[in-house]
Order: structure tokens, then sequence, then C-alpha cells
């Protein structure tokens, strides 16, 4: 049976027409395949700088793409471009390729020999901080001022330190105030009345007050004051905070004196006036926690109780504002917070 030509002519017209569609939907198919190549060409290049280096390092160790893509669990097309742009990036042919085989250049084994150690001290970092997060460890450095150094802090540290054995602290006395970031810092203690530095996370801890404390010796030599009037005729014991020349502020509920002390002898350090205080060379204005420690031995003795020198002084923890803290900081931390809420340091 002939066709008949009209026919033809229709069946010409209707193929045509399909394959111009289907044409258009294949063309429009592999637009957007390269598209996509493109798109996880781009994703590999932000996020592939490290899966580059090890993808060399396999290509390298296995000797060839293939054997490398398979243990990386990639395609080889995929760790084939990791090696195109790790030597884009360098400028320098890193493998020599063939149909047969893949083979390091002599630039390519000297960055792989890099590689491995950097990627080796990358992989141990990891792990221990897996570690440390699991079980607190490291050296942990903390500054504080020299008499809570050596009056308060040093039974809870030996406490801290039997509780956590795989931490070590190193203690930094000073007066100074030292920048946390600039001297490797994990933990200050500071004393003031106004805040400290607000870059810094503050923990508050408790007040800390000046008291009178002197040897029963020099009071049974010069007698005992009873208001604080009378102390303009005993010798004083002053942190160099106080001028000779200027009157202290005796305080009592609603009511306040002003009193003219002698300062025999002046010091920038709490401690060293404990120690003159028990040698009984002078009523000594020192924190509480550093008098009755002594009061409790009987070598010194709390001169006007009922009555407070000045403004009484926060004392305060503080660390950096990381948003991760590392986990030897947040024990101490927290270590020591709950030692001030279940010891009473200025009984």
């Amino acid at each position: 049976m002939i066709c008949p030509p009209e026919r033809i002519c229709a069946i010409q017209r209707t193929f045509a027409a399909r394959w111009n569609t289907n044409y258009c939907i294949f063309d429009l198919f592999l637009k957007q395949l390269a598209n996509l190549k493109l798109i996880v060409a781009e994703m590999e290049t932000i996020t592939g700088d490290l899966a580059d280096l090890r993808s060399l390092c396999a290509v390298i160790e296995h000797g060839g793409i293939t054997r490398a893509a398979r243990m990386l669990g990639e395609s080889k097309g995929s760790v084939s471009r990791r090696i195109t742009r790790l030597e884009e990036q360098l400028g320098v042919k890193l493998l020599n390729r063939s149909s047969r085989a893949v083979s390091a250049t002599a630039e390519g084994r000297a960055f792989y020999h890099r590689s491995i150690q950097a990627l080796a001290l990358l992989d141990e970092g990891a792990t221990e901080l897996r570690n440390t997060s699991l079980e607190p460890s490291g050296l942990l450095r903390v500054t504080m001022p020299v008499d809570l150094g050596l009056s308060i802090f040093p039974p809870l540290i030996a406490e801290f330190l039997a509780l956590y054995p795989k931490i070590q602290v190193e203690v930094l006395l000073n007066e100074v105030v030292l920048d946390l970031t600039a001297n490797q810092i994990d933990v200050a203690f500071r004393a003031g009345n106004m805040l400290p530095d607000s870059t810094y996370i503050l923990h508050r801890l408790t007040n800390l007050s000046l008291q009178l404390f002197a040897s029963p010796q020099y009071l049974s030599q010069h007698g005992t004051p009873n208001t604080p009037i009378e102390l303009e005729h005993h010798s004083l014991l002053l942190h160099q905070w106080f001028l000779s020349a200027k009157p202290l502020t005796f305080y009592q509920g609603s009511r306040s004196h002003q009193v003219n002390v002698r300062g025999i002898s002046m010091a920038n350090d709490f401690v060293y006036l404990q120690q003159m205080a028990m040698l009984g060379s002078g009523i000594a204005l020192i924190p509480d926690f550093l008098g009755k420690a002594n009061c409790q031995t009987g070598k010194l003795i709390q001169i006007l109780p009922q009555w407070s020198i000045g403004e009484p002084r926060t004392l305060y923890l503080l660390h950096e504002g990381w948003r991760l803290l590392p986990a030897k900081v947040k024990c101490f931390r927290d270590f020591i917070g709950d030692q001030f809420k279940t010891v009473d340091f200025q009984a």
C-alpha cells in the first residue's frame, strides 16, 4: 500500500514537531546538568580545603585516583577536581597523570610530606578536644592578689587538684591588674568597689571588708581602744592606699566618725601588715578573712568589731567571654563558686 503524499507530509510535520520538542527538553536538561556541576564545584571550592589535602594524600598513598576515590567515598571526578584546584591555588603541578597511572611530581611529593604532618596535627588536636570535653585536663593559669593567694586559696586549689588530677594550676600572685589575653590567663580574681573590665564575664563571690586587728602583746602594752577616736593614740599598720594624713571613716548603722590615725608602717601588701601585727608592731587594718584566721589561733584579736571601715569591696572571679568555655575553666569556676556558697570565709 502506497501512502499518499499528503499523508507523508503530515507524518514529517509530526515527527519534526516531536523532534523539536524532545530536542528542547534534552537541551534544557544538559543546561541544568551543567549548572548543577558548577554549583557542586563551587561548593567544593568553598568547603573543600582540608578535603583537598586529604584527597592529594590519598591519591599518592594509593597510587591512583580511582582507588583514592573509593577509599574516600567520593567520585573520581570529585577527587580529580580537588587535585586540580590545589594545583591552581599553589601554581605548581602536583601529579603526573596518564591513562595508565598517576604519580607525584617532586613538588607534589614534598607537599605531600608537609600535608600529612599538618593533617596529623589537626587530627590529634581534634582528638584532644573531644577528650577534653569528656574529662577536663591541661594547664590552667590563674592570677590573684597576693593576700588571697597566701590565705584563702591554697586549700581550695589543693582540693580542686585532688578532684581533677589531669589539670595543672599555675598561680600568678600579683597586685598588678594583668590583661588576660595578653598574658594567656584563664581565670582572674579581683576585688574592688567598681566592676572590673566589662569585656570579661564576671562572677561575684563575696564581699570583703577591712577590719582592725592587733596581737595580745600589743594590747597588753598599749591598751585596747573601745571607740574609734581612741585610735588617734595608737600606732596603725596601713596599706599604702591610706595616706597617714587622711582620716579613716568608721560606720555603725547611721552613725559615722572620721578619725585621724598615725600610720607607723605602710605597705602595698596586706599579708605583710598581718605579719607585722602578729609581731606586736601595731594595729593592722587588713581584710577580715586575713585577721579572723589568726583570731582562731589566738595570734590576733579583732578591735572594734561593731564598726566597719570604709565601703566593703566585692571579690569577683572573671574570665574571657568565650562562646564555648574550656572544660578546665568551667570546672574551676563552678568549683570556686560552690566553695564560696558553702563556706563562710569571713567567719
